[in-house]
């Protein structure tokens, strides 16, 4: 996001049978996915039954508030965000191309995608996933929620930013440890988050954050075939710890980096460590 903020709990929000929240405003929007079994919303002088899979959007200072059917067998499940107001304008206006309100005002968003898109970026804080990760994430998802419910549709392409683009690559290459942000790498272009990730998608033909972690594998599996230990290589490479790196070079690489290390002393010839 350009300012402002986009936070998640750590932990899904579980709600009990017949339990619910009194009614409360907050200063920022709520986006809340429904994952089970229907509930309630009062919202804008009106009771909203909400089913599962569901998208919501509180805009801020409306009054509302969540009950559950005294019915259920079990609680239901919410992951929820908080968006800033500012920050969900300014992505807006560079969408557009001009100043620009989002006016998000519609509560239900009836659209699997974009529930996927959120439930990923949800993910991606309890997974540790990086800075980078999470913006690039989160400023896709609120995109698609701007060009869903308001018809924010984007305006004029920017004029090529090749070098722009250039001097992103080599700013993340040269700092693959580090954990940047999507703002830090706006910042090395002097384009908005929202040009800089079209422009460098454009020219490399993957987002910032997955070239990112493309580039932490590929250095990775040099360090392994250097020797280094696995545990060593993880924070070599800027990752969040040992599972972490393993689970992004084995969907990378195909095998775990231990397997990896291993298969590549026994092609060259060396004997495999004992068991």
């Amino acid at each position: 996001m350009e300012r402002g903020r986009c936070r998640a709990g750590a932990l899904p929000v579980r709600a009990r049978p017949g339990g619910g929240v009194p009614r409360h405003a907050h200063e920022e929007y709520q986006v809340c996915l429904n994952l089970e079994l229907p509930g309630r919303v009062w919202y804008r002088r009106a009771w909203h039954t909400i089913a599962p899979r569901s998208l919501t959007v509180v805009a801020p200072q409306e009054v509302h508030e969540t009950r559950d059917p005294d019915d259920r067998p079990a609680g239901g499940r919410y992951r929820v965000f908080y968006l800033d107001p500012g920050a969900v304008d300014a992505v807006a206006g560079a969408v557009a191309g001009r100043p620009a309100r989002a006016g998000l005002a519609d509560l239900l968003v009836p659209a699997d995608e974009l529930f996927d898109r959120f439930l990923r970026l949800h993910r991606s804080y309890q997974e540790a996933e990086s800075r980078l990760t999470r913006d690039c994430l989160a400023q896709a998802a609120l995109v698609a929620l701007l060009e869903r419910q308001r018809g924010v549709r984007p305006g004029r392409p920017p004029a090529p930013a090749r070098h722009e683009a250039e001097r992103v690559r080599a700013y993340l290459m040269d700092n693959l440890a580090r954990n940047v942000s999507l703002a830090d790498l706006a910042r090395v272009a002097n384009l908005s988050p929202y040009h800089l990730a079209r422009t460098f998608a454009t020219e490399y033909g993957l987002p910032p954050h997955a070239y990112q972690i493309q580039a932490r594998v590929g250095l990775a599996r040099r360090l392994l075939l250097a020797g280094r230990s696995a545990t060593e290589v993880a924070y070599a490479t800027g990752f969040y710890d040992p599972s972490h790196f393993t689970r992004h070079f084995r969907r990378v690489v195909g095998v775990p980096p231990g397997g990896y290390a291993r298969s590549a002393r026994t092609y060259n010839g060396e004997a495999p460590e004992p068991a």
